[in-house]
């Protein structure tokens, strides 16, 4: 039927509501019947159900509860509205149609539009049955939850309703449905919140590894070690004679550094992971996939396999390989001449704290300690920036944290000094052998702060909010914090991928085969830039996180924070027992170096926030 055929009092269809058909014209004007409103609409935003005349406004006929007769009889088949209502109702009055139209939009027997109704088919019903008894089913178990949340009593069941949560609370999804029933903000942290209240997560759970999309696992052990051609018969030099010291923490498990002295030169032996690992390998693609070791408090994830490691590690193994820059060093720190040789050492590990006891001693540690004091001081004099701020070493186990201040070592300075030692003295190598190299360099800050008159920890937090980042390059270029010309970090290849990328190089130009050019040094930052950022992050983030989850463990807490800088109406505070800093509202104007006293520690542990009872100390 065409609207030229309506007439007035007509049943039509406008929007899924009935409508009668009252006025014709270029516009035609209906009477909504479901809210008793005339209005004027487009013929053509409306469908002709019955040609009326009617006049009754309850349109809905009751329709019997079995229509299985009815669909089985024209079954898969069209047909129409007046059919419908024919076998149904054994009528086609207007309130008949309309009636048959409401079975047909209920779409269990019927489906379609008023100008195209199909009957469903046996199998299309069973399936349609078997749909809706799905999704009330579904909705029945929605409702349960719903009421176990409000109660908190969740059950291993309501995971999967719980999913959808915690993807958001990982930023692996945007929408959650029961964040929207609680009325909550479709935010991570209140993803991270809901999850907390219900005992999905626990406390101890540390959601930011997976947020930056790296894996705290282990690295799967390699299909294959390739030995590179050019190391098949190749020579070390026997230094096992030599006495070696790998100085690390307690629970280092991926040395990868020894020092020696031999009465004129330094010696700096670095694990010879090039040895093993060559260019393109399988082993290397992974290793910069990586990008480097992920060191979480409560898991690390090595760059490279265990089995790599124990081979190659510094001081695993009785004998070990190594790649050793031996260094000239005047009276004055200068580094006059540097020689690379793969060899052979035996090495002795010690502890920091161990180290520090032989340093008054031990003849070879404490020329070592001499020789680094000198480069030290030759830094301090090009400018170099030294920054001491409070550090913590955090373990978790399970739920335990264990917080440990890291004290201020002359053992910890002399090995960060040999390193920073050999990594100058490698820059000066291949400036000399025009060799492409992964250059690590630092801007200086656009202005220096005025610290003379500041306290000590204030002078370094402003110093440290001045620097600029650090940034990688293939063009050799001077690094402002450090106070050298040029540095390449060329001491931890077990670890960082472009320290293994220096050594693959090193060793092409030492065995005097093609090198990588600066295309592929280039390459090779970009490719691991944005994953060692997310190491980074994740690694702070997981401190904090940790740090938290002790203070929530404590709330008898007590300790020291110092103000450090005021941002508006907030101070910034550096805990140094916890090496934290927080920002905080504190009452009366309390000015940077303020040492006060701390207690109650509140934890929001989804915002990684603290905030404690403040009390002034005075100092003298």
């Amino acid at each position: 039927m065409t609207i030229s055929d309506l007439k007035i009092g007509a049943l039509l269809l406008y929007k899924s509501k009935p409508a009668k058909l009252v006025r014709l014209g270029d516009k035609i004007e209906i009477e909504l019947l479901s809210l008793s409103l005339s209005k004027k609409v487009r013929p053509k935003d409306v469908t002709c159900l019955h040609p009326g005349p009617f006049t009754e406004l309850n349109l809905l006929t009751p329709v019997p509860d079995d229509l299985e007769e009815t669909r089985s009889l024209l079954s898969g088949e069209e047909t129409t509205l007046e059919e419908i209502a024919e076998l149904v109702f054994n009528q086609t009055t207007a309130s008949a149609i309309w009636s048959a139209w409401q079975i047909v939009i209920e779409g269990v027997h019927f489906h379609g539009s008023p100008n195209l109704i199909k009957a469903r088919s046996d199998e299309e019903y069973i399936q349609e049955n078997k749909r809706r008894a799905a999704k009330k089913a579904r909705q029945e178990s929605w409702q349960a939850f719903v009421e176990r949340v409000g109660k908190k009593t969740i059950i291993e069941s309501d995971r999967s309703f719980l999913i959808e949560v915690e993807s958001l609370a990982l930023e692996q999804g945007t929408e959650s449905r029961l964040l929207q029933h609680l009325g909550r903000q479709q935010s991570r942290e209140n993803a991270h919140l809901t999850l907390l209240e219900l005992g999905f997560w626990k406390a101890s759970f540390n959601p930011y590894p997976q947020r930056l999309e790296l894996s705290g696992d282990e690295t799967p052990e390699p299909h294959e070690l390739e030995s590179p051609p050019l190391l098949a018969d190749e020579k070390r030099l026997d230094l096992t004679e030599l006495t070696a010291f790998a100085i690390d923490d307690d629970d280092s498990t991926d040395p990868d550094d020894a020092l020696s002295f031999d009465g004129q030169r330094l010696w700096v032996h670095i694990a010879d992971v090039a040895s093993l690992i060559s260019v393109d390998s399988p082993t290397d693609i992974a290793a910069r996939g990586k990008a480097s070791t992920l060191y979480l408090p409560e898991i690390t994830r090595a760059m490279l396999s265990r089995s790599l490691t124990d081979k190659l590690g510094v001081g695993l193994q009785e004998i070990s390989p190594a790649l050793s820059f031996a260094m000239k060093v005047d009276e004055s720190g200068t580094i006059l001449d540097l020689e690379i040789i793969p060899s052979l050492i035996k090495v002795t590990r010690l502890s920091y704290s161990k180290a520090e006891k032989l340093l008054a001693g031990n003849q070879p540690l404490t020329k070592i300690l001499s020789i680094t004091k000198a480069h030290r001081e030759q830094r301090l004099k090009a400018g170099a920036i030294e920054i001491e701020l409070p550090e913590c070493k955090i373990k978790a186990s399970g739920d335990q944290v264990k917080i440990t201040p890291l004290p201020n070592l002359k053992s910890r300075n002399l090995v960060s000094e040999a390193m920073l030692m050999a990594g100058s003295a490698c820059a000066q190598y291949a400036k000399k052998h025009d060799l492409p190299m992964p250059h690590a360099g630092q801007i200086p800050p656009n202005e220096m702060p005025e610290t003379d008159d500041l306290p000590p920890l204030v002078a370094m937090f402003a110093k440290r909010r001045s620097m600029r980042p650090g940034r990688l390059s293939c063009t050799p270029q001077s690094h402002f914090g450090l106070g050298l010309s040029a540095y390449i970090r060329v001491t931890s290849p077990l670890r960082r991928y472009l320290d293994l990328v220096a050594h693959q190089q090193l060793r092409l130009h030492l065995a005097r085969l093609p090198t990588l050019d600066e295309n592929q040094i280039t390459t090779r930052i970009a490719a691991v830039s944005s994953t060692s950022n997310r190491i980074r992050q994740a690694e702070r983030l997981s401190n904090r996180h940790w740090t938290m989850v002790f203070l929530q463990q404590h709330p008898d807490w007590q300790g020291i924070g110092i103000v450090v800088a005021e941002w508006g109406r907030k101070s910034l505070l550096i805990i140094p027992e916890l090496a934290l800093e927080i920002e905080q509202t504190i009452t009366g104007n309390q000015a940077p170096g303020t040492h006060l006293q701390l207690s109650s520690p509140r934890v929001n542990l989804p915002y990684l926030e603290v905030f404690f009872r403040t009390k002034p100390i005075k100092t003298s």
